[in-house]
């Protein structure tokens, strides 16, 4: 219980409570919202809370305590729920839509709260593509500019299809085997469009697999001269590998002073992994460029069968010109071997025995892939990447819209899938029309509001209360609002009974309707979730006149409860009475009219002692 009223001090009894099944320990927004009282704003500087402990069992432990005083408060979350009722009561009216409705509850309060920030950014967004559409577009020596169209369509699904098979390798067992230095890696950073051949130097190497690095030594497919690689390394000198006079020793061989930095690459299981060299690094070798870098998993796509032999020492301790000269000639064999087309990868069902129909299909695929990029003309274009890019950075911004627009339109709402299969188990049963036009059962169904609008019509409409007396029919609809679970079985007469099951019979098909439209439920809980027929002989013993003192002991329900029950009957017996006028049943009027009168009587009407 709670006063809302403020208070110089708050004092708990216990910090346990007892929730209708069993005593557990106060929630910290419980806590907090109870002895948040404490404390008068104007008058007190501070509030005191008291916990009580009445014997040294009630003393709670030093975990507990700090759960409830410094814990997190439980996440609000919204309990606003689509009834049938409420979409045919919505569906009736011009002013406000099921969309409008539910973008006014909470589940919504947080994406409607960033909807002028989404609107701005497709805004910018359309701006930006209305900019590119207007711009010049890309001109390619080759002909047709939708070449690189098809291309970059290929070369995306060979590249999620190349992750996908990725994956596979590195998930089996040989893949440590795999992995080891010399070991020839397909390479493929963001933006570009087909991947570069690269060694395995040193790896994996990282907290978790999903941020693994290794350590390569690539050669990058667009050729620069040594003056472009010595620009993009950043260590200056005339050739980028110190190849010039000034930066060798004595002896010719080992490159010198501009390799004086130590780069740390991770930790591994003997202590940090490190080169003597800074990273990323460029160089060149006879005129073939090559990178000394470290990158993430996500951009090595492929393991290849070549492995090439190299001095792992002499390239990243020793740094001698030799090694790199003997390695990057060694790689562009490989290369060399399979141009136009890339080496062939390791086959993950031949060579890693993977017997899984999914990655033989689409291994399958990714070869015919990697077949059909080298003979577009584009492959061979040295301005692929570019034209690659300007694709790439288009496609981007063009899903980007699309999806701000999905965001900021109704469909982005959480509950309107649920909406539409409701909609369609309404059109189902004949409730609304094709145009969602409420018809007279959807009317009907506008009536209850005490029972389950849809078996509560279904029921009406199939005539189940039509061959029942008054206090018969009043007894089943007392199944509509009784809600306790673990009432005793009623002892009923035969023709309630059979009522029970025909009623029982509709709800399962009810309930097996909304489960084969795609609702979350099933006929067995749909059932369970509508009806509860342990107060059928109760009420009516009671309807037949029987006093109230005689029927508490035909069932295990508490007294109020009963009462409560039967209150809640006759509004469902005034409702049911209003359906059957909007469907000009008289008959069916005059019998919830004499169910009504026959409930209403005694103790359970008598005016209330607190109110009167």
């Amino acid at each position: 219980m709670g006063v809302n009223a403020p208070a110089r001090t708050v004092a708990f009894h216990a910090l346990k409570k007892h929730d209708g099944r069993s005593f557990r320990m106060l929630l910290p927004g419980e806590y907090t919202q109870m002895a948040g009282r404490a404390g008068r704003r104007g008058l007190d500087k501070f509030g005191t809370v008291i916990i009580c402990c009445w014997d040294n069992d009630e003393v709670p432990s030093e975990v507990d305590l700090r759960r409830v005083l410094t814990g997190k408060a439980t996440k609000l979350e919204s309990q606003f729920r689509l009834s049938y009722a409420m979409i045919l009561n919505l569906l009736r009216v011009e002013d406000l839509t099921v969309e409008d409705m539910l973008k006014r509850s909470f589940a919504e309060a947080h994406a409607q709260r960033l909807l002028p920030q989404q609107q701005k950014m497709l805004q910018a967004g359309e701006e930006s593509l209305a900019q590119l559409a207007n711009a010049e577009p890309i001109s390619c020596i080759l002909g047709d500019p939708s070449l690189i169209e098809h291309y970059y369509d290929v070369a995306s699904e060979a590249r999620e299809l190349d992750a996908a098979l990725h994956d596979v390798v590195m998930r089996s067992r040989q893949a440590t085997q795999l992995l080891t230095p010399g070991r020839v890696v397909l390479v493929q950073p963001a933006q570009t469009a087909s991947p570069h051949v690269a060694a395995l130097l040193k790896g994996p190497f990282g907290p978790t697999p999903a941020k693994h690095s290794f350590l390569v030594l690539s050669l990058p497919k667009a050729q620069h001269s040594a003056a472009d690689a010595v620009g993009g390394s950043g260590e200056g000198g005339e050739d980028g590998m110190g190849h010039g006079a000034e930066r060798r020793e004595e002896d010719g061989s080992r490159m010198g002073r501009s390799f004086n930095h130590v780069t740390v690459l991770g930790t591994g299981p003997n202590g940090p992994i490190v080169v003597n060299m800074r990273l990323p690094h460029q160089g060149t070798v006879a005129g073939t460029c090559y990178m000394v870098e470290q990158i993430p998993a996500a951009q090595l796509v492929g393991v290849c069968r070549a492995k090439v032999a190299l001095d792992v020492p002499s390239l990243l301790e020793e740094v001698r010109v030799p090694a790199y000269a003997a390695a990057v000639q060694a790689l562009v064999q490989v290369r060399e071997e399979c141009a136009p087309a890339d080496p062939p990868l390791i086959d993950p069902i031949k060579d890693l025995k993977i017997a899984d129909s999914a990655t033989a299909t689409m291994h399958k695929r990714q070869l015919a892939l990697r077949e059909l990029l080298p003979r577009s003309p584009c492959h061979a274009c040295h301005r692929l990447d570019k034209h690659y890019a300007a694709v790439a950075s288009r496609r981007h911004l063009s899903q980007q819209v699309e999806q701000l627009k999905a965001m900021t339109s109704d469909q982005a709402l959480q509950q309107l899938p649920d909406f539409h299969l409701r909609v369609e188990v309404l059109q189902t049963l004949a409730f609304i029309d094709s145009d969602r036009i409420v018809q007279l059962k959807g009317r009907v169904a506008c009536e209850m509001n005490s029972a389950d609008e849809l078996l509560a019509t279904e029921c009406l409409l199939h005539h189940h209360l039509a061959a029942l007396s008054p206090p018969e029919a009043v007894a089943l609809l007392s199944a509509f609002v009784f809600q306790q679970k673990d009432a005793s079985p009623p002892q009923l007469t035969p023709e309630l009974a059979h009522a029970r099951n025909k009623l029982l019979d509709l709800a399962y098909f009810l309930g097996d309707l909304q489960r084969r439209v795609g609702l979350p439920t099933s006929a067995e809980e749909y059932a369970a979730a509508t009806l509860n027929f342990g107060l059928m002989e109760v009420v009516y013993e009671w309807a037949l006149g029987t006093p109230f003192a005689d029927i508490c002991p035909l069932t295990n329900v508490a007294e109020g409860t009963i009462v409560r029950t039967i209150l809640r009957l006759d509004e469902t017996c005034r409702e049911f009475r209003n359906a059957a006028r909007l469907l000009g049943n008289a008959e069916l009027m005059a019998t919830m009219e004499a169910g009504s009168a026959a409930i209403k009587r005694d103790i359970v009407f008598a005016a209330s002692l607190y109110v009167s």
